[in-house]
């Protein structure tokens, strides 16, 4: 049994998660600034708004594949060089992803980002997660999230500003100056410990992983854009057998990159997988869908749509301070269930969101919707790590860091696909979208969130009682 490291001083796990959080806000930020810019990003490039997804995807994706890799090149090399590069990697992307003159130069932009992104607020979530007990997980957990909940919020704000009042390419250079405070605060106050762990580096395991993500993801986008199912069928069949033949390996090499272990414990198999994980595409899908839609179909400004969104996440960040109080006095189960029951009438109830709609309504429905997605974020983030035994803590983070991206950029892809084939039916290949189009898609991801919130009817009364403080 690998022995859990020593705690940190009673200074050092807060110290470290707010810099883990500070790449965190980084991330999320460059995940949220982009969604009202997609129809300008679109008119430079050429292409339909539905073809940006790629470019939105491919970052999240690839973080996604890259997060394995994270753990082994942290203990490896050390935690401080590998999130200093890392940030350093992601910031030059950002540069790059505001100067790409086509779509193909933006993917392949993002894709570099993703890399960067990869390594950054894994790197410190997991040295917190290793070093702090039980019942301090759900503060800990929330020095970790509160920044990247605030660039949640201020993201859709200041890209709809920026894109509509500068350009679209400076919501990636914003990056720069918070890329460059973030390695100095890395450099300054991350212990100097050079790794130097000799485990070897699954390559196999890497490449079936990676291999079969983007397959999968691949095929789905190909699937949905032009019309070219049986090809996207085939791709992502190709990805499904890779996806077997990689959940093989790590169930039989004696020391996998992606140990699936943790998926034994049935808090961390809902809350990452079979409920959590249909939950996140659903809030991946509608964070795509709402701002496109603000604009195509109700022919607002790119700042107008930012602003809406903005109350969107307002309402996330508000039910930040009372949901671990929640999760406290009623438990995780009771909560889980009804918050999702709320969260499915919720998702059903943007889909009556119109242009005539008076504001005050638009946006007490946006608030209520996105605090009762907070509370549910909440509890399925500590949910996930309620059983972790502390020799697991390295797989279970990383496992739990590469679904979540993996989810929410699949419902990117997944909006996209819905949208096309939607407007597709409708008339024919190419047709613009229409309002009707985006209903489709939203009442799609208000049914996944309903199969989400049946999944955690399978917890058991006294779920994660530790993380309460019950005895």
């Amino acid at each position: 049994m690998t022995p859990k490291p020593a705690a940190f001083p009673p200074h050092r796990p807060i110290l470290i998660a707010v810099i883990a959080a500070s790449a965190f806000f980084m991330e999320i930020l460059d995940a949220t600034v982009i969604a009202p810019a997609v129809p300008q990003i679109a008119e430079s490039f050429n292409t339909s708004a539905t073809a940006i997804s790629a470019g939105i995807s491919s970052y999240l994706i690839t973080v996604g594949v890259f997060i394995p890799a994270s753990a082994w090149m942290s203990e490896r090399f050390g935690a401080r060089a590998v999130f200093a590069v890392a940030i350093a990697v992601f910031t030059l992307a950002s540069v790059l992803c505001g100067m790409s003159q086509t779509l193909g130069q933006f993917t392949l932009a993002r894709v570099l980002q993703g890399m960067g992104g990869a390594m950054m607020s894994p790197v410190g979530r997991l040295e917190v997660l290793r070093r702090t007990e039980k019942s301090d997980l759900l503060m800990a957990i929330a020095y970790l999230t509160w920044p990247g909940l605030t660039a949640f919020a201020v993201g859709p704000l200041l890209g709809g500003f920026l894109t509509t009042y500068l350009s679209w390419r400076w919501i990636f250079y914003v990056n720069v100056p918070i890329g460059l405070f973030g390695i100095a605060m890395v450099l300054t106050f991350f212990e100097r410990n050079t790794g130097g762990t000799h485990k070897p580096f699954d390559l196999r395991g890497f490449l079936l992983n990676g291999s079969a993500l983007g397959l999968l993801i691949l095929g789905v986008e190909t699937a949905g854009h032009g019309g070219r199912i049986v090809l996207g069928s085939i791709v992502a069949a190709a990805g499904l057998l890779l996806g077997f033949l990689a959940l093989r390996h790590g169930t039989r090499h004696p020391a996998p990159l992606l140990s699936l272990v943790p998926f034994r414990m049935l808090t961390f198999s809902i809350g990452t997988f079979s409920g959590g994980g249909l939950f996140r595409i659903s809030v991946g899908a509608t964070g795509f869908l709402l701002p496109v839609m603000f604009q195509l179909a109700f022919g607002l400004t790119a700042f107008e749509a930012g602003v809406l969104v903005f109350y969107f996440l307002m309402g996330d960040l508000a039910a930040k301070a009372f949901a671990n109080t929640l999760l406290r006095v009623f438990g995780f189960r009771p909560v889980m269930v009804i918050d999702g029951a709320i969260v499915v009438a919720s998702g059903f109830a943007l889909i009556l969101l119109t242009p005539a709609m008076p504001y005050w309504l638009m946006v007490a429905i946006l608030v209520a919707s996105g605090m009762v997605r907070s509370i549910q974020f909440s509890a399925l983030n500590s949910l996930s790590f309620a059983d972790i035994p502390p020799e697991l803590m390295s797989s279970a983070s990383t496992l739990g860091s590469m679904l979540h991206q993996i989810n929410m950029g699949f419902g990117v892809t997944l909006a996209a696909l819905l949208l096309n084939a939607s407007a597709g039916l409708r008339a024919g290949t190419g047709a613009a979208l229409t309002h009707a189009d985006f209903r489709i898609a939203l009442g799609a991801m208000a049914v996944l969130a309903l199969i989400a919130t049946l999944n955690y009817l399978r917890l058991p009364p006294d779920a994660a009682a530790d993380l309460r403080g019950d005895q």
